[in-house]
Order: C-alpha cells, then structure tokens, then sequence
C-alpha cells in the first residue's frame, strides 16, 4: 500500500516545532508539553482534567508479588482488572482498592495489554503469540492466533500487544513486537485483512503497541518504536501522524472523545497527555519518579465513567488511581 509522504496532514517533528516556537500559545490552540511543577499547579493542566493521586490506592495480599503492571481496565460495576500479577496474571480490585481476587494460571503465560469491551476480558500474551477473550471471573470463551506459534498467517501473530473493536464490531489487533503490523477480523475472529511492516514511513511500524478507534471508525496506533501516533481508515489508509506525544505506550478514549496517553520516553518526564481528536494536547502533567503522582514507565490507563483515572506502571509495578481535584 502506497502511503506518499505528500499526504496533507503529515507533520514532521520539525516542522511541529518550529510551528509552535513561532506561535503564540493562544494562537495555535497547544499547551506546553513541559511537566507540570506538580498536578494542579501548572497551566498545562486545565480544570477539567485536573487530577489528583490517591495514595496508597490498592495493595496486593501478604505473600503476593505484584509485577510490573501493563494494562488495566474497568469493568461494569466498577471493578478494576489489571495485568499485573505474577502468578496469575489478571488481579481484580474494588472501586476503593480492595483486592478481590486473580485468575489466569496455565493461559496467560507472558501478559500485556488488557481491555475490558461489553464485560468481556481481553488479553495478550506475547509469548504464546495470542489474544485471548475471557468472561470477568477469567473463563476461557476464545484465543486469537496460534497458541505458540509465531508467523504472518491468517491465525498467526508475532508477539501481539493490544485489542480493539469497531462500531461495526470488526477486531482491530496489533501484531505487535515482531510483525509491526496491524490485523483487522471480522466479529466471528475471521481475517479479513492487515496492513504495516517495519519502518518508520507512514503506515510502518516499530513497536504497535496500543490501539483504540473512535466513532468514525478512525484506526489510532501508538507507534511506540517510532515516537508517534498514526491514523487509519478501517482499511488501513493512512489518514495522519502526531508526533507531539512522546514515546507512546498506553491509549485510552474516552465517549466524549478525549484522548488519554502515556508518555514513557527514557530522555523526558514520564506523564499522561490528553489530546483531542485533532492532535491538539490538551494537558500534561506528571514527572519521572517513585511518589505519587509521578510514573516510571506509565504503560496503561483508563478511565471510568466517575472519570477516575488509572494508571498502570511496568518499572514502580503499581497501579495508581486519580480522582479530580474539587
């Protein structure tokens, strides 16, 4: 597929740059994307999206270990799932934090993302080269891929990293850390096609490592590898990059069309972003470090419908929970 550089809503880093150093702020409608001195406490953070931690959230029983966490998720009653156990790999807490339980023992053998779409559990397993679909209690329903077998087949992934669905209920899959590439099956798991390999032009990939899609049927890839964003059509056209968002990890949209992400560049601070739908981030805050508020390598997030925000971090291997100031 022929993606030409001449696309009109390609930006290159530079380009970006010097934009907004010749802007001013209220002119080109973006914020700093410097760290805030502290949440709440800078311009970068406006009210709606002026967060505070709550500390010492959740814990993890006497006697268990909880790993470097890489992806959470709310389910319909509030409940938060995240892939951050050692053991069992899916650990359940609470709205308040408390533990609940974990499940995933003999399936899940190397976790990543976790999504959570119609109460239905989704997770990926790089190691065994799969997606998996489990009900809240951690039924086994159905497997994406080939269980340990990694290739470019119709039910084959190489180490997959996320999950997605269209209006139309197509699955959007990215395959991930070592196809760089995006799968796109039909809700009965069919293939129906795929795009991308690795590179760093429009429509290639380094590292596909989270995928969401909004109303429209917009396909938005965290291309992690490369430092940027991209946009599809469902059939993998493509339509845009950003590339004011860091080193992408995580993404998250939320109904009203706010896009959440984290930053875990190793040169800059480790933050969230909040973007609209035109590229534009809206706030920024959080810093590198060990206390609350702060993030070593934010992998994941989500929102729930309070508009709480979680937080899912590989190297502090906790889950952090913000509420809104006020």
């Amino acid at each position: 597929m022929n993606h030409p550089l001449s696309n009109r809503w390609y930006v290159s880093r530079r380009t970006f740059l010097e934009h907004c150093a010749l802007a001013a702020p209220c002119a080109c409608g973006l914020v700093s994307l410097m760290p805030s001195r502290g949440l709440g406490e800078s311009p970068t953070v406006p009210p709606e999206f002026d967060y505070v931690p709550v500390p010492d959230w959740t814990s993890v029983p006497k006697g268990m270990e909880m790993a470097g966490v890489n992806g959470i998720a709310v389910d319909g009653k509030g409940r938060v799932h995240a892939a951050g156990g050692t053991e069992n790999a899916v650990l359940v807490f609470s709205p308040d934090g408390a533990f609940l339980g974990s499940w995933g023992k003999g399936t899940i053998v190397s976790k990543h993302e976790l999504r959570i779409v119609k109460d239905r559990v989704y997770v990926a397993d790089t190691k065994m080269h799969q997606m998996y679909e489990f009900t809240l209690e951690g039924r086994l329903l159905r497997a994406f891929g080939t269980r340990g077998v990694a290739g470019l087949g119709k039910n084959e992934f190489n180490q997959p990293t996320d999950i997605a669905f269209a209006p139309n209920g197509d699955i959007y899959i990215t395959d991930g850390y070592g196809n760089s590439r995006v799968v796109c099956l039909a809700a009965d798991g069919t293939y129906k096609h795929a795009w991308g390999s690795k590179g760093d032009g429009p429509g290639e990939f380094v590292y596909p490592h989270n995928i969401v899609i909004d109303a429209k049927s917009r396909v938005y890839v965290a291309d992690r590898g490369n430092n940027r964003i991209q946009i599809f059509s469902p059939e993998g056209k493509f339509l845009a990059v950003w590339e004011n968002v860091g080193k992408p990890y995580g993404l998250f949209l939320t109904p009203d069309e706010h896009l959440f992400v984290t930053d875990g560049h190793p040169d800059g601070p480790h933050r969230i972003l909040v973007l609209n739908l035109q590229g534009e981030v809206l706030a920024s805050f959080g810093s590198t470090g060990q206390q609350p508020g702060h993030f070593n390598v934010p992998h994941s997030l989500c929102v729930d419908s309070e508009k709480n925000l979680y937080v899912a971090e590989v190297e502090n291997k906790r889950i952090q929970k913000f509420v809104r100031r006020g």
